[in-house]
Parts: C-alpha cells; sequence; structure tokens
C-alpha cells in the first residue's frame, strides 16, 4: 500500500485538458524487429511471442541448407540446395525436399556417367551419418548399385569450385534396402576426448564424425527402376560459432591472424598461426603474440568444440606443415575480475576449458610421449559438462618456430542460450501520442512464461533529447577523422554513418523492475524512453517467453515545468513513499499544479503527513466482514477533523488494499474526493496485508 497525498485542489478542478492514459504495447514480429537482439539469438512465433532460439542436436542438417548462403568462385553468392545434377534435373530437388513420397529419376535416354546428383549443405557442418531413404513401388525400386561421396568444401583450384570427394559408401552387392544408414567415422589420424571422465557418451557419440559441405549420389550401372526418395545428413548440433562475427567480434596476436575465418562455416577462409624461433632465448605466447580472443556476443551453454586443422597444401593455401601443437583455451562468462594480466579487453574471470598438451594423442600404431610431436592432427573434438562462457582466449604452449593453418573452430550447445540483452530503439512517447510532447510515464508491464530457472529482467532509461555521432569513411572504407575527411579529394571519400545517441539529459539506467505494473523508475515527464531486456535460463533444455511488453504513460499536467527533484531532496521524503521515482512522479503529477520549487511540495507533504495518526492496521485486518467503508472510518476516526468523504481507498483485483488517497482543498483542509479519486464503495470487501 502507498499513501498520496494530492497537493493540487482545486487547481485540478480548473484544468480543462482531459489526461487520458495510453499504452504502447510489442506483441508482434514487427513490434519485436525495432529491438537491438545479437544476431540469431530470438525468434518470434506465430502468436507474436519472443523467444530465445534452442540449439538442437542430431538433427537433419539438409533441411536448413537453403537458409545459409555461401561465396562461390564460379557462380557468386548461392545458397545451399542442389548444387548439380547430371540426369533428371527437374526432380533432384526431391531428394531435400522432406516428403518420402517424392523422388528423383534420372532419364534413360543419359548415360550412366551422367547419373549423379550433388547436394551442397550451405556451410561446412560436423555429421555422424547420411540416410538414404529409397521409394518401393512399381516403376520406382532402390537403385542397386550406388557410390556416395562427401566433400568437405575445400576447394583445389583457385578459379574454379572442384572439390575433392572421398566416398563413404560403395554397394559391393545389388542392393535391396529401402533405407540405409551411413555412418560418418573419423580419420586415423584424428582425435575425439572427453573432458569430464564422468560425462555419458556412448563410443558411437565419441568416435562417429565427419566434415563435410557436399554430398555426392552416383550411380553405377543403369537401373531403369532406380530412384532415390531423400538424403538426410545427420549432424552433431547447430553450430554456434556461425553468427560470431555479427554479434561479437575476435582480436588477433601478434602471430596468429585472421581468426574471425574460425567462426564463419568457411572452408575456404583459414587463420595463420605461425610463432618465430628467436636464437637464444624462448619468448613466451603472450611476448610472441601467439593468441588471439573471441566474444561471442552473449553467453551461451556451450558442450562441446571442433577444430580442423588444414592438411599440407589443402585447398589453394599450400603451406609448410599443417599441425595442431600444444595449446589451452581458457573461458569466461563475463564474471568481473579486479585486474588480469591476459591480452583482453575487459578484466573476466578466465578457467581453463581445454588444455591440449602436445604429443600427447595417439594415431595409428605410434603414441606421443608426452614431450614428442606425433604429427599432424586434423580433427580435434572435444566434449564435456555444459558450462556458460561468452569470451574465449586461445594460446599456444611451444613457441619454438612453427606454422598452422586451421580453417573452422565449431562450438556447439545443449539448448537454449544462457543469457541473452536486448535493447529497445529510442521510443518517442511524442510521436506515438502524435503531439511530439513529453509524458508521463506510469509503469512497464509484460505478459511473460517464466518456468523454473528461467528469468526476464527489465530495466529502463528517458530523456528529453536525442543526439548524432558520425563516422567518416574513405573510398578504401577506413575509419577516418572529420578533419581529414574534409581535407581528401572528392574521389577518395567515401560514406558517412550516422548513429543516433542519448542527448545529455538522460539518466543512467535504472534499478531492475521486481514486478510487472511496477512504477516507471526512471526520469519523469520525459518525451523518450528506452528498455533493456535480459532473458536467460540456468537450464539449458527451458527458456523464457515473452508474450507481450509495454509502456503506460499519459500525458504531462504541466508542459515545460521547472525544476526536477535531486536525489537529495528526494531523501528525506523516502520514509513517506517507498522510492525516488514515485516521488518524483507524484511531483510532476500533482505538485507542479500548486508550485514551481520541488522543494517546498516536498516540505509541504512532510508536514501534512506528519499531522496525520495512523491507526492499527493488524488489528483493523482482523475484523469480520472488512470492507473499503471500514478502511475509511478507521482512519477518520483516527484523525479529528478528517470525515470518510475525504479518504480514498483503492483495492487491488483481489480486494487487496493498495492505496489510500487523502484529498484537500486550496486550503489544505480535508475535501470531498471526486469519484476517480475516491476509489472502491463502501460495501466492497476488503483484505489488508498485516506486514503493512
Amino acid at each position: 500500500m502507498r499513501t498520496c497525498l494530492l497537493l493540487c485542489g482545486l487547481a485540478l478542478l480548473l484544468t480543462t485538458r482531459d489526461n487520458q492514459a495510453e499504452r504502447l504495447t510489442f506483441d508482434s514480429a514487427a513490434d519485436w524487429e525495432s529491438w537491438k537482439a545479437p544476431y540469431g539469438l530470438v525468434q518470434v512465433g506465430a502468436a507474436g511471442q519472443l523467444q530465445l532460439v534452442k540449439y538442437r542436436k542430431n538433427t537433419n542438417v539438409i533441411a536448413d541448407a537453403p537458409l545459409f548462403t555461401h561465396k562461390t568462385k564460379t557462380r557468386g553468392d548461392v545458397p545451399g540446395g542442389i548444387w548439380e545434377a547430371g540426369s533428371g534435373k527437374a526432380t533432384a530437388g526431391r531428394i531435400i525436399d522432406g516428403d518420402p513420397e517424392t523422388f528423383w529419376k534420372p532419364d534413360p535416354s543419359d548415360v550412366v556417367g551422367e547419373w549423379f546428383v550433388q547436394i551442397d549443405l550451405g556451410r561446412a557442418v560436423l555429421a555422424k551419418e547420411i540416410r538414404l531413404k529409397f521409394p518401393d513401388q512399381e516403376g520406382a525400386r532402390p537403385f542397386r548399385q550406388f557410390t556416395v561421396f562427401i566433400a568437405t568444401g575445400v576447394t583445389s583450384d583457385p578459379l574454379d569450385d572442384l572439390f575433392i570427394f572421398d566416398p563413404v559408401f560403395r554397394t559391393t552387392r545389388p542392393n535391396e534396402e529401402s533405407d540405409i544408414i551411413i555412418p560418418l567415422a573419423f580419420t586415423s589420424k584424428s582425435t575425439s576426448r572427453i573432458l569430464d571422465p564422468d560425462l555419458d557418451v556412448g563410443p558411437t557419440d565419441t568416435n562417429q564424425h565427419r566434415l563435410l559441405q557436399y554430398i555426392n549420389f552416383t550411380v553405377e550401372a543403369v537401373d531403369l527402376e532406380g530412384a532415390l526418395a531423400e538424403i538426410d545428413v545427420v549432424g552433431i548440433g547447430d553450430n554456434v560459432s556461425i553468427g560470431v562475427n555479427r554479434r561479437g567480434f575476435v582480436l588477433d596476436g601478434l602471430t596468429a591472424v585472421s581468426n574471425s575465418s574460425l567462426f564463419d562455416a568457411n572452408m575456404n577462409t583459414n587463420n595463420s598461426i605461425a610463432p618465430v624461433a628467436f636464437a637464444g632465448r624462448v619468448r613466451s605466447w603472450l611476448e610472441q603474440g601467439t593468441w588471439f580472443y573471441a566474444d561471442l556476443g552473449a553467453i551461451f551453454w556451450l558442450d562441446g568444440a571442433f577444430i580442423y586443422v588444414l592438411k599440407e597444401q589443402e585447398g589453394t593455401v599450400g603451406f609448410l606443415a599443417g599441425a595442431a601443437r600444444g595449446f589451452s583455451i581458457l573461458a569466461s562468462d563475463g564474471t568481473r575480475s579486479i585486474g588480469t594480466d591476459l591480452p583482453v579487453p575487459e578484466p573476466f574471470d578466465y578457467n581453463e576449458l581445454l588444455y591440449q598438451r602436445e604429443g600427447s594423442f595417439c594415431y595409428d600404431d605410434y603414441c606421443g610421449d608426452g614431450g614428442s610431436y606425433p604429427g599432424p592432427l586434423h580433427y580435434l573434438r572435444y566434449q564435456f559438462r555444459p558450462r556458460r562462457v561468452r569470451y574465449l582466449l586461445w594460446h599456444v604452449h611451444n613457441t619454438a618456430g612453427w606454422i598452422s593453418k586451421w580453417a573452422e573452430l565449431m562450438l556447439f550447445s545443449p539448448g537454449h542460450p544462457a543469457e541473452v540483452i536486448m535493447r529497445s530503439n529510442f521510443v518517442d512517447l511524442g510521436e506515438e501520442a502524435g503531439d511530439g510532447r513529453p509524458k508521463v510515464i506510469k509503469s512497464l508491464n509484460w505478459d511473460a512464461n517464466l518456468p523454473p530457472g528461467t528469468r526476464l529482467q527489465l530495466r529502463s532509461r528517458s530523456g528529453n533529447t536525442l543526439g548524432n555521432v558520425y563516422d567518416f569513411y574513405d573510398k578504401k572504407g577506413d575509419i577516418v577523422t572529420e578533419e581529414k575527411y574534409k581535407s581528401i579529394p572528392k574521389v577518395l571519400k567515401g560514406p558517412i554513418d550516422t548513429t543516433i545517441v542519448v542527448g545529455e539529459d538522460w539518466d543512467a539506467w535504472s534499478e531492475e523492475y521486481k514486478f510487472s505494473d511496477e512504477v516507471f523508475k526512471s526520469q519523469n515527464p520525459r518525451r523518450f524512453v528506452q528498455l533493456e531486456m535480459i532473458l536467460s535460463t540456468d537450464d539449458p533444455t527451458v527458456g523464457p517467453t515473452v508474450n507481450a511488453l509495454s509502456i503506460d504513460f499519459e500525458d504531462a499536467f504541466l508542459q515545460g515545468a521547472k525544476g526536477s527533484i535531486l536525489p537529495r531532496e528526494a531523501r528525506p521524503n523516502l520514509c513517506i513513499s517507498p522510492n525516488a521515482a514515485l516521488i518524483a512522479r507524484q511531483w510532476e503529477k500533482h505538485g507542479t499544479c500548486m508550485t514551481r520549487q520541488p522543494a517546498t511540495y516536498l516540505k509541504v507533504t512532510r508536514i501534512l503527513y506528519n499531522a496525520l495518526r495512523w491507526p492499527d492496521f493488524v488489528r483493523i485486518s482482523r475484523e469480520d466482514d472488512l470492507t473499503a467503508g471500514t478502511v475509511r472510518t478507521r482512519l477518520a476516526d483516527a484523525n479529528p477533523g478528517w470525515m470518510p468523504e475525504a479518504i480514498g481507498v483503492h483495492l487491488d483485483r483481489k480486494g487487496w488494499l493498495e492505496e489510500i488517497r487523502l484529498c484537500y482543498d486550496r486550503r489544505f483542509m480535508p475535501k470531498r474526493c471526486d469519484p476517480a479519486r475516491f476509489g472502491a464503495s463502501d460495501d466492497r470487501a476488503a483484505r489488508i496485508w498485516r506486514g503493512l
């Protein structure tokens, strides 16, 4: 319950402007689109509900192929899908349409050498198996002889889209099966490590994986009834790394560069790791700069990582030795630290996510002894219990002089991100109302589904002005100073980007809102408001859902009122009102029509409040058949000179006492409340919280 002393009296009766409350609501895809969220981490349902995305395990990655676009040498930017069909081009798309009743058949008039289909997944994926489904009906039977090839996507020609395909399945006798599963086991010079010994991972989940982007299905013999209905590729999981370059950023060390290429799912881009051997002294990884740093753009639950190291002379990036030498990866969820010696932009607490010891893996019949290097490793997969991770720092151990090039660093999640921060655009309430004026922002309201372990956190800030910040670019796309931009010739000038920023009158971000319909915590009245929403979960299998979020506001009673309430002025009144934001709102709504000085209003409020005597509400709460009229009578009895008609009693929907309003005239004498301030009728049942 709060007590409001309405000190406008007659002045309220004289106003002629109707003060109508308004509501701005976000509850559709178009509404949520105006919010800024980390790329790819939120989605909007059919009913307009906002949700965190959920990263999946063991899904058919072909179904998502058209969603990914990549650059090719001969065709430009293309989406995933059918890359090429030698015969039956018109029906080739049926093998990836998700419908087992449709199928592809080659043209019998074409030579058997043209009986093939190639699928482009649109990005490199780590997959565990390929599934083939054939029709079995008159005129369309399973192909009897065929071969399935895969390719990583690395091109072997600098000017053409040529890929090296490896066979992963070949019929050794005529096939009669309608369903075939092809396991994709890693090659001998590869490894898989379980970082947590108690992790429940079976052998097939550990050792069964291959990196690929293209699949080639080739028929080996004429088969007039042969047909193929579907090809599915079961991926290990959705790759969290895709999108890092859009929602976060990557920093390079001096001798480990181009590391943003590790997070693009493109096998034709790579980093370069090349520590230098110095005569007489071995320099540390920090001195050499053999490290890189990545901000993933949000906090994720991660449970796996995969590194692909290019082979010697693989593709068109030839180099002397392809090796994954000993290294560590440190991880942080953004918990602040007092300080750090690490080469990171901000001091956070970092823990070792994984330690890769040089020479610690076996392959073929040889094992390193822990101090020797067993040879080039190309597949490095790590599995572990879910960890909260936003920041990664990789660094090498051995800086004796060597070179390595990595194509990809994939990251995997067991479900929803751990924490995603979103911000609204600058909401112009004056424009929403159509008058361009500041508004009194009353409260924020939301409707959300929050399963156990999930949270919605909300903050606000407000102001009356906005500013612009300009970025100047030259013709090459580099940022230059405004002074330099003005001095260079017109032909060398690039674009000017404008960013809207808060003005000088904006306050800092508010305290967190604890519940829906809580009074607005930022400055009032204001024309502009911005909201920050944090969606989080402690359990990656469940996530929060926001059905709607609203801003309630109304016209300011006195446009252009001078003076605002400073914290030091509000402090003496905090024993009267629950928080400074409510004090400021009452000043704007009621005090401005009494005086132009906030200090005067606050002083009068304290005098009137201290003159009141409050009855024992705990005792009153126990009265039988308690009503709003009883509350009025008991308060009037405790204060001679007051009558029940001058006391407003406001109850919530369940009948709990929420607010008492005392009505005064211009002489600060009790006066009959108007219907709006009188509140509940005398006969309405009431309840009083005993912690009042």
